[in-house]
């Protein structure tokens, strides 16, 4: 077997065409990351800028690729060596362990102390490998992969991080009991959308209400606001206005929410979504059933004033009036009580769970 750090355009060409074949092979997940990969690789990224990353593959004695992944070192988060955007062919081990002795090596010369599977880069871009609902599709934005690489990581001696996520099944008026606390907060607080007439005020906003509100968060450092622009304005291709929903209070932003439809359901399994993907998948009229709650955050000043609640409420009503019948959240760490009792109230069950693998160097 022989290890590749895919610097050529032709090796890159490589590790894409494993990934897309993989996919449309097994025929069960969406691949929500591909393009991601794409920029990164065409260095054009801001993110990349800040970053030290190695695409790597290790491929059998007849050149086929066994497994690959990408090896990402970020300086705002020094402890860690990240194996990021992990895939393989099944009974590898010996092909991932190169894989991952290799990124060991990485971090050792970085003087990294921890290596990490399942962080993509930063925790914007992905956390976690899914851990159970294996037969399911994945919703956008979240990880879709088969138990085998949980085995291998769990077989290898990894410490686990664990994540949940939750869902409501049928939507109904179960917050309308907070609905007189909420108009009291509404009395306090003003509540705006992100205008994309002013993207670059708005942007901040964001950026800054993540740094504040996720500071002590494990796996998050603070992103620049280039960071976040870039994203917004790949996520806003598909998002409106309102998927994006902040709390002011004397002017002040105080807290956020983000949620949009989970567009997977546009796409057919072993697919790779993209924008033509889903402009063509609109056209034909299919409806997305699910809306997706992916964050929410409030600065610590505010969070036991009802705030969370009121930025649930408004984010529940939209999707309601936006004719959505099922909710699922993104991922919330489970030693997250405070989150994870929130979200046991307003759901109707804990869902799929996933998982973060680290290993000390």
């Amino acid at each position: 077997m022989k290890l590749t750090v895919a610097k050529t355009a032709k090796e890159q060409r490589e590790f894409l065409r494993f990934r897309r074949d993989l996919y449309s092979g097994c025929r069960r997940y969406i691949d929500d990351n591909y393009f991601m990969i794409c920029e990164i690789f065409s260095d054009k990224l801001h993110f990349t800028q800040n970053i030290k990353y190695y695409p790597v593959y290790v491929s059998s004695d007849s050149g086929n690729i066994l497994c690959e992944g990408i090896i990402v070192y970020a300086p705002q988060l020094p402890e860690y060596i990240q194996l990021c955007f992990f895939e393989s062919l099944p009974h590898q081990d010996k092909a991932i362990d190169m894989l991952t002795d290799l990124t060991k090596e990485y971090g050792r010369r970085l003087n990294c102390k921890r290596m990490v599977v399942g962080l993509n880069g930063h925790v914007n871009y992905g956390l976690g490998l899914l851990d159970s609902h294996f037969e399911e599709r994945n919703s956008f934005s979240s990880p879709g992969n088969p138990m085998f690489y949980n085995d291998h990581f769990r077989k290898a001696g990894f410490e686990e991080t664990g994540l949940n996520s939750y869902v409501v099944e049928h939507y109904d008026d179960r917050l309308e009991r907070f609905r007189r606390a909420i108009e009291r907060i509404d009395k306090n607080y003003e509540f705006r959308y992100f205008d994309k007439k002013q993207f670059d005020t708005y942007s901040k906003i964001y950026t800054d209400l993540n740094n504040y509100c996720f500071s002590s968060h494990k796996y998050y450092y603070c992103r620049d606001y280039e960071d976040d622009k870039e994203m917004l304005k790949e996520l806003f291709l598909f998002m409106k206005e309102d998927s994006l929903i902040f709390a002011f209070k004397d002017e002040e932003p105080v807290g956020f929410i983000m949620w949009y439809p989970d567009f997977n359901e546009l796409a057919a399994r072993g697919s790779i979504f993209g924008t033509k993907h889903f402009f063509k998948n609109l056209i034909s009229g299919r409806k997305i059933r699910t809306a997706k709650v992916m964050e929410y955050g409030v600065l610590k000043g505010y969070r036991g004033r009802g705030l969370p609640a009121a930025l649930i409420y408004k984010a529940f009503n939209l999707i309601r009036e936006q004719g959505y019948t099922r909710i699922e959240t993104s991922w919330v760490l489970e030693d997250n009580e405070d989150s994870n009792s929130f979200c046991r109230a307003a759901c109707d069950s804990l869902y799929k769970k996933y998982v973060v693998f680290e290993k000390e160097l």
